[in-house]
């Protein structure tokens, strides 16, 4: 297409902005939800209780770990694939993914606990070899692990509450979940002295209350359904999208647990501290990025299956944008204020200090490097390379604890290294490997590194249209001449353009009347035996197949002078989509 001066005639990316920002609070809070527990039941241990009791609960992190991998295994992929079926207007087919998702999550964590409590000593001796730490990490683990299935309830339901739209429930939900654990940890750890098992009895119940709140969701009309799943063979495609989810999440919990034996082997006390201290921050940090990942990965997907691959750029790039202030910002205060982390958590020993003041600057380098190659895991499964998201999940975890090791073993041996700069170079590889492997696979019509295929301007028609009439004027008279261009007969070109100016019409006069900025996104395809066109916009929801704008039938007309209309309110915005065949 040929570049034109003036704003029509690019795609801006105002609305999936919207879209990815509408997403990004429910979806850290989801994130959390799979750590907030473990950090508060760790912070008020510290306190109340000791260090002993902290190092207990990260003992524990590779069951819980575990616990979440599978949940990102069956929700992500689940829902990956679900938002695609709603991005191509297919929402029974949606609802099966969910109710499939759902039934799998309890029978699954009811099996897990099950085996967890008749493997229970084993399971114990396996994680803690130090007998000091046994006790506490028993008492956690025996009601950690009967409560597994609703714990992994908990988290694919918010998930698919998420990605139906109701970002701010799943939201409300999670500050429930906060709220009654932090109160409840206070209350069973001190008045009651309760100790380890209140912490963990307090999480559940917090778990409990989050579910209640979110299956409020699904009294509404049109939102995703829930009935007996009948197709056992969907697990196998929901497994397969979510399987780079899975293996990593999975690898992060063999990678805790091999952290803590290089810890406990090579550095003794003041590096199990200062090693506990890190995976809590690293939490925090994974809270930051599995939320912007799970903000990502639901409007990518709708949008990828309703094949525009321009938003789905446009979104990864805003994902990175917040990646890049927040991860910096955190690893700023690692590398500012490690005295104030230190007192945060209450360690006094004098070794445990010294250790961790050189341990917080080097690790805050791995902080912001995992990032960059972390986020490309959907992208690469969306665009079916999904080798190079194997490659990611199986290097990430896996190589920062060789390089941990390694650096360890020769700081024991007296070479001056810093070990815990091990962490940020096995990151740094990782993402060297990656780059190396995109170069075979990158074509000249895909993106360096991210691979997504470019939009082909002989094929698509993407602009951005300011709320005004003016631009709308220019809009339409680009879109005629871009139709003219490419061959379109003058019967459909002029029912097309005819289209989109009654549907910008009335969004223009109704829809956005009283907001001062925003924009309308149009995007005209030419597929090979039709043209669709799909109009986005942020106004009040409006559904034109059900009801007429006030004062016209602009909207009748298009309804009939197009082959197919078809309409989802999705991210807080319309989404149109009108379809001509071309015979």
């Amino acid at each position: 297409m040929t570049a034109v001066n003036n704003t029509a005639s690019r795609r801006s990316s105002y609305l999936v902005g919207k879209a990815f920002r509408s997403f990004l609070l429910a979806s850290v809070l989801t994130a959390a939800a799979s750590q907030v527990g473990n950090l508060i039941d760790g912070l008020m241990l510290s306190h109340f209780i000791g260090e002993d009791a902290m190092s207990a609960i990260n003992i524990t992190t590779p069951v819980t770990q575990t616990m979440f991998a599978i949940c990102i295994l069956i929700g992500v992929g689940g829902s990956m694939l679900a938002g695609m079926a709603i991005g191509n207007h297919r929402r029974d087919e949606a609802s099966g993914i969910f109710s499939m998702v759902a039934t799998s999550a309890v029978v699954i964590g009811l099996i897990i606990g099950s085996l967890g409590m008749v493997f229970f000593h084993p399971l114990i001796s396996t994680l803690c070899p130090d007998t000091a730490l046994m006790g506490y990490t028993g008492d956690y683990l025996q009601i950690v692990l009967p409560s597994a299935a609703i714990y992994m309830l908990m988290v694919v339901v918010q998930m698919f509450v998420t990605l139906d739209g109701e970002p701010k429930r799943v939201t409300a939900a999670l500050t429930t979940c906060t709220v009654v654990n932090l109160s409840l940890d206070y209350v069973f750890i001190v008045p009651l002295n309760m100790g380890v098992t209140g912490a963990g009895i307090a999480t559940v119940v917090s778990y409990v209350a989050a579910i209640t709140v979110l299956l409020l969701h699904f009294r509404k009309e049109g939102t995703l359904r829930y009935t007996l799943p009948r197709q056992a063979a969907l697990i196998k495609s929901i497994a397969t999208m979510g399987l780079p989810f899975g293996i990593a999440t999975v690898l992060v919990a063999v990678q805790m647990l091999g952290n803590n034996l290089v810890a406990i082997n090579l550095m003794g006390t003041a590096g199990i501290v200062a090693l506990s201290v890190c995976m809590y921050l690293l939490r925090f940090s994974m809270i930051i990025l599995t939320g912007t990942l799970e903000s990502f990965q639901p409007v990518a997907a709708i949008l990828k299956g309703s094949g525009d691959n321009r938003g789905v750029s446009l979104v990864l790039g805003k994902a990175y944008g917040f990646l890049a202030f927040s991860l910096t910002l955190f690893a700023l205060i690692m590398i500012l204020f490690p005295g104030w982390i230190i007192s945060l958590f209450d360690i006094t020993d004098p070794d445990s200090m010294d250790m961790m003041h050189s341990a917080l600057p080097a690790f805050a380098f791995n902080v912001i490097l995992q990032a960059v190659v972390y986020l490309l895991i959907p992208v690469y499964q969306l665009y079916s390379h999904r080798k190079l998201a194997l490659v990611i999940s199986f290097g990430q975890p896996l190589m920062p604890l060789v390089c941990f090791w390694a650096l360890t073993t020769l700081s024991a041996h007296g070479c001056g290294i810093n070990p815990w700069w091990g962490f940020a170079l096995g990151q740094l590889l990782v993402a060297v490997i990656v780059y190396f492997c995109t170069l075979s696979r990158r074509h000249d019509d895909s993106a360096p590194f991210v691979l997504i295929p470019r939009a082909n301007p002989d094929r698509i028609f993407d602009t951005t249209v300011k709320p005004d009439f003016g631009s709308m004027q220019e809009g339409l008279k680009e879109t005629d001449e871009w139709l003219k261009r490419q061959g379109v007969g003058d019967e459909i070109r002029n029912r097309v353009v005819l289209a989109m100016e009654e549907s910008v019409k009335n969004v223009i006069q109704h829809g956005l009347s009283k907001r001062r900025k925003s924009a309308i996104d149009v995007r005209i395809s030419l597929e090979p035996d039709s043209i669709r066109y799909v109009l986005n916009d942020e106004g009040v929801p409006f559904n034109p197949m059900t009801c007429k704008p006030d004062g016209g039938y602009g909207l009748t007309i298009v309804q009939n002078i197009c082959d197919d209309v078809k309409y989802e309110y999705l991210f807080h915005q319309n989404i149109l989509q009108l379809e001509w065949k071309r015979h």
